[in-house]
């Protein structure tokens, strides 16, 4: 990934048809990071598991977050791809997460991970991309919440004068 682009930005270009074209640049200016599908099928992979990226209406994910994408090939299975959801600040502290797209080992279409909940499990589970969209946006304030206790944490104390 060339440049960091917030969720809120990496939807305008979409918007724009800036990702349309099929070539290996424009598909890694959209954040593809790591695939095993031919360059050429990234633009329309990208069109399928963009539709939760685009229902992201969250200012707490459009605009501290930002995403990367991959396309996965499993041992036994066909490729699935995901959504990466990372902090533009860089420091995860718990709130990084993934949205998988029809993997083989889930029983649904959509499959939420979070760093919070430890990779164990997933987080949520859906058929329907409008309910992953739903779920997520009701998780922004949380990880509003989880930045601002990130910064009180990170705050460096004032030194005491020396004597």
């Amino acid at each position: 990934m060339s440049e960091m682009l917030s969720v809120r930005q990496w939807q305008d270009l979409f918007r724009s048809g800036a990702f349309q074209d099929r070539s290996r640049e424009t598909q890694i200016r959209a954040g593809w990071y790591d695939w095993f599908c031919s360059d050429t099928a990234l633009a329309g992979r990208l069109q399928r598991i963009g539709r939760v990226v685009m229902g992201i209406t969250e200012p707490a994910i459009l605009d501290n977050y930002y995403v990367w994408f991959k396309n996965n090939c499993p041992l036994d299975g066909p490729l699935y791809d995901d959504v990466r959801f990372e902090p533009l600040e860089g420091d995860r502290c718990g709130r990084y997460f993934v949205v998988s797209q029809d993997c083989p080992y889930e029983k649904q279409k959509w499959t939420l991970y979070t760093e919070r909940s430890g990779f164990e499990t997933p987080e949520f589970s859906c058929d329907k991309v409008r309910e992953m969209e739903k779920y997520l946006n009701s998780q922004g304030k949380n990880l509003a919440q989880a930045m601002q206790l990130s910064a009180v944490v990170k705050k460096p104390k004032k030194e005491e004068p020396t004597r």
